[in-house]
């Protein structure tokens, strides 16, 4: 639409190693009663607005009147909104819409014009927002372990690491993230995290931890390092990919988000 921290011993997860949208809202897929539902797809529609100053009441009224009438008007995509909730910036709103295939947004695209929803964008909401970006965002369904979509409306907050991958370590970082997956996957880590790359801009990795209450912030039971340890044969070895990984990435920063159902394409 136009428009746990994670435990400290996750943020060490993704400073050291399993290091997104924003944040997730699923998508609705189209398909006909008597057929077999389309298996969804792992790219994600992801808008970052920002109010006009002393405009956050009447840009909030004006989602929620657009997200009604976007639904109203026969839509294919469902979106959700978010809203930092920690960070030096909160005055942004996050609004994504999740499980496309690519082709998917060809059909979004057909609506639009259809719809001519462009303008009532415009009419509605642009008339608040002060900036925009757009971006795509690509999960990595290999190395993640994300929530079953009947259990999304479970989780309140979001939190979010996001690393900019350095020139050239795509393959040191793939080699520890593959090491990485194997403890977790060996060891049956019960936590749940996506891992997504952002389409637009830096070569960006972004870790999504879902968290149903403050307490999820919790410290994770066992942590991470103690469970590559077992998986790899020593704490030398699970220190040494985790280094392999950070190392692979700069520019740090981790997020906390809220879910706003009230901004949200309602079900």
């Amino acid at each position: 639409m136009k428009a746990r921290c994670l435990h400290s011993t996750l943020a060490a997860m993704l400073a050291l190693a399993l290091v997104f949208v924003l944040l997730p809202g699923m998508a609705a897929v189209a398909a006909d009663k008597a057929m077999p539902k389309a298996a969804p797809g792992n790219i994600a529609d992801r808008w970052v607005l920002w109010p006009k100053a002393g405009q956050e009441k009447e840009f909030e009224a004006a989602v929620k009147q657009h997200a009604a009438w976007r639904k109203n008007a026969g839509e294919p995509f469902t979106w959700v909104t978010y809203q930092p909730i920690v960070g030096t910036d909160l005055t942004y709103y996050v609004i994504r819409s999740d499980d496309h295939q690519w082709k998917d947004f060809d059909a979004e695209e057909a609506w639009e014009t259809k719809a001519k929803a462009n303008d009532a964008y415009e009419q509605q909401v642009g008339v608040h927002v002060a900036r925009v970006e757009h971006f795509f965002e690509e999960t990595d369904a290999e190395h993640s372990q994300w929530i079953d979509s009947k259990n999304i409306k479970d989780y309140k907050y979001f939190g979010v690491y996001s690393r900019r991958l350095k020139g050239g370590s795509r393959g040191e970082m793939a080699a520890a993230l593959a090491k990485i997956q194997k403890g977790i996957t060996d060891e049956k880590w019960p936590y749940h995290y996506r891992l997504a790359w952002l389409i637009g801009g830096a070569d960006r990795l972004r870790i999504v931890i879902p968290m149903k209450s403050y307490a999820d912030m919790a410290d994770p039971d066992p942590p991470l390092r103690k469970v590559l340890a077992k998986s790899l044969g020593s704490e030398e070895s699970a220190d040494a990919t985790l280094k392999q990984f950070s190392s692979s990435f700069e520019d740090y920063d981790y997020t906390v988000y809220a879910i706003r159902p009230d901004l949200s394409t309602q079900r």
